[in-house]
């Protein structure tokens, strides 16, 4: 399944392509011990195609002026969402946070965004019974699908999750069959819903 946070944000998505370049940023805040895990998932999926920064290196700064040129966004952090003004929605990278206010000066060409932290998929309705949030920011800077969560998820869980994702992009899935493949394997183990469950995809892919 792929959803969109509106017709306008779908119009504006771009197709998937397979990716050449990778951005991805990890930025731990000292109590997520799985992001350099999850990281390391996706230089052994995707190799050279990676470009990594990990801790103090994960800024806003390096995503303004990394992101635009990249195939992929990976961004393992903590999210918040602001339901009294998704505008300042937000994602803990490396010093300053990035907001939701902040990507409307970014311009992605990324088929896929990937937003590995807590309620980034979460939205309010705004006027014109559009959805505002992460999601829709990043959908409308030019991303052409966005992978977000729906809750506060476990970092251990996504970080196996996105292992099983990047393998099935590297064999040439689309986002959407990796994403399907990778929650039925967690469900067929035995694990809960609340580990898997809150992956979402939004876009075209």
């Amino acid at each position: 399944l792929v959803l969109a946070p509106s017709v306008t944000a779908w119009m504006a998505a771009r197709p998937w392509q397979a990716p050449q370049t990778v951005l991805a940023l990890g930025a731990d805040n000292g109590s997520m011990p799985h992001v350099r895990l999850e990281l390391q998932a996706l230089v052994q999926a995707l190799g050279a195609k990676v470009q990594g920064r990990f801790g103090a290196e994960a800024t806003a700064q390096a995503f303004r002026r990394l992101a635009p040129g990249a195939d992929i966004v990976h961004l393992a952090c903590h999210g918040h969402f602001r339901a009294d003004n998704p505008m300042f929605s937000s994602l803990a990278l490396a010093g300053d946070p990035l907001t939701l206010h902040d990507l409307a000066e970014v311009q992605l060409r990324a088929g896929l965004v990937v937003l590995s932290a807590c309620e980034t998929g979460l939205s309010r309705i705004g006027a014109g019974d559009e959805l505002v949030g992460l999601v829709r920011g990043f959908m409308l800077a030019g991303a052409g699908s966005v992978l977000a969560t729906l809750w506060a998820v476990s970092d251990a869980s996504t970080a196996r999750l996105m292992g099983s994702i990047y393998r099935a992009l590297a064999e040439g899935a689309r986002p959407a069959v990796a994403l399907c493949a990778a929650q039925r394997s967690e469900a067929a183990s035995g694990e809960h819903p609340f580990h898997w469950g809150a992956l979402t995809l939004y876009g075209r892919a």
